[in-house]
């Protein structure tokens, strides 16, 4: 090794910054704080494929309680009415979101914030209260509680949510491409549907996709409003858990996460997709 050599390594070494206390805390805390979140669905994972029926006992690899899984009827309705009310609450909410949204930032009127603000209020109010108050309006009225009940209940949740991401989104809309649309002959339902929802796309796959796993993993609400036959999967796995997890319930969960991770890749294979779309026409 020559003498420059020697010297120039030496010279990339002083130059270095040296790694200080905290970057190396920051580091540690940050792969404790993801380990912390991962691990239980690690275990949920590997647990689900143990063969025994006791869940702290490890037997060997197997995927008996899948099969029993899949000829759980009990499970099968719940998860039937779950997706049904999901689907339902969400794409409600996101309608009802997407026309307030269109009505608070396009449009002036008396007590526009006040109205604004009151859409946001059972965000800040504990759900318990909104399930008791609820229940109370559908006893007062003499409605039986069911799937409709139900749904309700959820679009009560979920709709603040949807105005929220909505109402961002609309706002952030420039305003001139409305009013061209317009100055060249288009009325408004015509550039409703060919300017303003395309731009809208992305921010109603987010609200709708969150509003579905809201009502999707709700139990409180659910408790209140649900009646004989809408029993919704959250509530009959909690009622399983009573007496104790099951290797059913784990598989349950590995399930769910599969599904879970398969919609994420979807959605984030679709938005590269376009990225890089947009970027090939630039």
């Amino acid at each position: 090794m020559t003498t420059t050599t020697r010297f120039q390594k030496l010279a990339g070494r002083r130059d270095k910054p040296p790694v200080r206390f905290m970057d190396r805390l920051v580091s540690l805390l940050a792969r404790l704080i993801i380990a912390f979140l991962y691990i239980p669905i690690v275990a949920v994972i590997i647990l689900s494929f143990n063969g025994s029926s006791v869940t702290s006992t490890w037997t060997g690899f197997s995927l008996h309680w899948f099969d029993v899984l899949l000829h759980d009827d009990d499970l099968h309705a719940a998860l039937r009415v779950t997706l049904t009310v999901a689907v339902v609450a969400a794409s409600a909410s996101t309608v009802i979101g997407l026309m307030a949204a269109s009505a608070f930032t396009r449009y002036k009127f008396k007590g526009r914030q006040l109205l604004l603000g009151s859409l946001f209020v059972p965000l800040i109010v504990p759900e318990i209260v909104l399930g008791v108050a609820l229940l109370s309006v559908f006893s007062a009225l003499g409605i039986p509680l069911n799937t409709l009940t139900l749904i309700l209940g959820h679009i009560v949740i979920t709709l603040p949510y949807s105005v929220l991401i909505l109402v961002g989104a609309y706002a952030g809309l420039d305003p001139s491409l409305e009013e061209a649309a317009t100055d060249l002959g288009c009325n408004q339902w015509t550039t409703f549907t060919r300017v303003t929802l395309p731009l809208m796309r992305q921010a109603l796959v987010a609200s709708w996709l969150l509003c579905f796993v809201l009502s999707f993993g709700d139990i409180v609400m659910s408790t209140f409003t649900n009646g004989v036959g809408s029993t919704t999967l959250p509530l009959l796995v909690f009622s399983r858990l009573k007496t104790g997890i099951t290797p059913e319930i784990n598989a349950l969960g590995t399930l769910l996460i599969l599904l879970t991770f398969v919609v994420i890749l979807g959605v984030g294979i679709r938005q590269m997709r376009q990225v890089l779309t947009q970027n090939t026409k630039l």
